[in-house]
């Protein structure tokens, strides 16, 4: 949450400073490319939140998933489900 606010920040004192028409390097070229850099990882930001939302359930539960059904444990209960057929 702390990235967005920290993005609408920069992206509000750079469009607040810049000056496009301006001789000077800084606010003329600095600031407007700072404000679109940071308009650009906003809209990343947004984009792989909501197209991880799509998913499923959430996409952060999707690796963690993945990790436990292909981890050791699950190799040692296959082996030992699989057995030989034979009793004791």
């Amino acid at each position: 949450m702390r990235r967005p606010i920290l993005l609408l920040i920069i992206m509000a004192i750079a469009y607040s400073q810049s000056e496009l028409m301006s001789q000077d390097i800084v606010k003329g070229v600095m600031f407007p490319l700072l404000f679109s850099a940071a308009l650009l990882i906003l809209l990343i930001w947004l984009v792989r939140r909501f197209h991880s939302n799509r998913r499923g359930d959430g996409g952060s539960g999707d690796s963690g998933d993945v990790f436990h059904s292909s981890g050791k444990s699950s190799d040692r209960d296959l082996g030992d489900g699989g057995g030989d057929g034979g009793g004791e």
